[in-house]
């Protein structure tokens, strides 16, 4: 009885005394071992364009996490890659690619910073030669002279935010930003306006973005834009109870040009979750 005793005291007394964990890190992947079919599957980029964005941002993604244990920019790239093309769980992304489900969570927000802060090809045509390839496109798409755009609006659901909750709740019914863009006939967005809550009306957000300025004052750029939008000098829309065939073909040119920028919303959607 005395050695049971005896026994059961040592179990507890070694329970209480405090012994240091050691840290285990997993085998982190690399770009060079995703085999080139899988590649886009996996990140929606071909390994060229993955190359070019890791030249972009892998300074900025030099980072050393706590016990010096770096993640490699290119895993980071990889991690937020995955989580932006897949919406996928942070403890699956941690486990491919051989990170903790803490570090997932710092990767994919310093990841979206990198991008903001670096790579800069959202931009509107100002300049006369940019603008004249831009208009060539929508030309040759549907016969309109002077178009550099298609504008439209598209709903990008989020969580319930703390503060103003109602205003983001969008007529679909769930939060939303509404974010508004324009497309040029390539499908390349080149003006994003994204920080309106889902309630706001297309016109509306228009009305007080800084494009809307800017045509105001240029007498030879104009846009394409849905029935929703109003019709003005510099932003043509469909006519809505067509009466002849002049104006049901324009109706049609209309749409086809138009229809660039709904496009442009599904490839991005459907690349990125």
């Amino acid at each position: 009885m005395a050695d049971a005793v005896a026994v059961i005291f040592q179990q507890r007394r070694c329970r209480r005394r405090k012994v240091p964990i050691r840290r285990v890190f997993n085998a982190r992947i690399s770009s060079i071992v995703v085999r080139d079919l899988d590649f886009v599957s996996r990140y929606r980029l071909d390994r060229v364009l993955f190359q070019n964005l890791l030249e972009t941002v892998g300074q900025t993604l030099e980072k050393t996490y706590r016990g010096g244990h770096t993640i490699p920019p290119d895993t980071q790239v990889l991690v937020g890659l995955r989580c932006l093309a897949k919406g996928a769980f942070f403890s699956e992304v941690a486990d491919t690619h051989g990170v903790s489900r803490s570090s997932v969570c710092r990767i994919i927000h310093g990841f979206v910073d990198a991008v903001i802060y670096n790579v800069d090809n959202i931009k509107f045509p100002v300049q006369r030669d940019d603008q004249m390839s831009v208009k060539r496109g929508f030309y040759r798409k549907c016969k309109f002279p002077n178009i550099v755009g298609a504008v439209d609006g598209t709903l990008v659901p989020i969580l319930a935010p703390t503060a103003n909750e109602e205003s983001f709740v969008c007529r679909k019914g769930f939060h939303a930003i509404n974010c508004q863009a324009v497309a040029s006939s390539d499908l390349r967005f080149i003006d994003i306006v994204a920080k309106w809550p889902g309630s706001s009306h297309d016109a509306g957000v228009f009305d007080n973005s800084v494009l809307k300025d800017y045509l105001e004052a240029d007498l030879e750029a104009v846009l394409l834009g849905d029935s929703g939008y109003p019709l003005r000098r510099y932003l043509i829309t469909p006519i809505l109870h067509p009466s002849n065939e002049n104006e049901e073909r324009y109706n049609r040119r209309h749409k086809t040009a138009r229809e660039v920028v709904e496009r442009a919303f599904g490839v991005l959607k459907s690349r990125f979750r």
